[in-house]
């Protein structure tokens, strides 16, 4: 058996993190880099003050767009380890007044381009026969977002309540079982990683109501954030493929 604490060690890992422009995405790439790992980045703006090996413009358009990833990936890193796609913490429309174009817009960006780069950079995992896909979302990917937690800040209700959010979010669990059915044949894997919302980046009077009703009385930090995607990254997690982990003090426990 190998040494427990050297399967969690990302050395000599190369890491592709796509939509790192968006919350948890500077958390993410600074976990997988204190692990060990060399990270490359794709997104639409490279993320502010965290560095990278390398940098590709990509806006989750279409299967072209993700096939140009794929090979710049090939020939930047040669062999992808890892993959997170955080594609689905970016903003949604705020409120219920959509029309089906705006929708239909969202969905092709948010959930199509997750499919796509899943798609394209897990042909390359498969060609390799080995590599951990990961899909970053929050903690509305398994509950519904608790309208009492807005009563201090009703400027952040309208943009919880989305048409859209929920649905967004939560379109990776069921995602990330089918990737896995695939990729498992050829020794990938593919999980889910929810997140409790950041300590220090919400009004003060959801943080506190969120809080109250988790089992451990906090928000999620850079640490929490850093852990959880080394563990699904690492040799540590090989036989874990297909599940969406609560990373979120016990909230959606409940």
């Amino acid at each position: 058996m190998q040494n427990l604490l050297t399967s969690f060690s990302l050395a000599g890992k190369n890491a592709l993190v796509v939509g790192g422009e968006h919350p948890y995405g500077a958390e993410l790439i600074a976990g997988l880099r204190a692990a060990g790992a060399r990270v490359w980045t794709a997104g639409a703006t490279p993320v502010d003050g965290v560095e990278s090996e390398g940098f590709f413009p990509y806006r989750h358009t279409d299967a072209d767009e993700a096939d140009a990833l794929s090979a710049w990936a090939k020939g930047e890193m040669g062999s992808v380890d890892v993959l997170v796609e955080n594609v689905l913490n970016m903003d949604t429309a705020s409120g219920w007044s959509h029309d089906f174009d705006s929708i239909n817009a969202q969905a092709q960006t948010t959930m199509g381009g997750m499919i796509l780069t899943v798609q394209a950079v897990g042909r390359l995992m498969a060609a390799q026969g080995h590599g951990s896909v990961i899909l970053s979302t929050d903690y509305g990917a398994l509950v519904g977002y608790d309208p009492h937690n807005y009563d201090g800040c009703p400027e952040l209700y309208e943009r919880d309540f989305s048409l859209l959010r929920g649905y967004v979010r939560g379109s990776c669990v069921n995602y990330a079982r089918q990737a896995a059915g695939y990729l498992g044949e050829y020794g990938c894997r593919c999980n889910a990683l929810a997140f409790a919302p950041m300590a220090g980046k919400q009004p003060k009077s959801f943080e506190d109501a969120f809080a109250a009703h988790s089992q451990i009385k906090r928000l999620a930090t850079a640490e929490d954030i850093a852990a959880a995607v080394t563990f699904l990254a690492s040799d540590a997690s090989a036989y874990v493929t297909g599940i969406t982990l609560p990373v979120d003090g016990g909230y959606t426990a409940k």
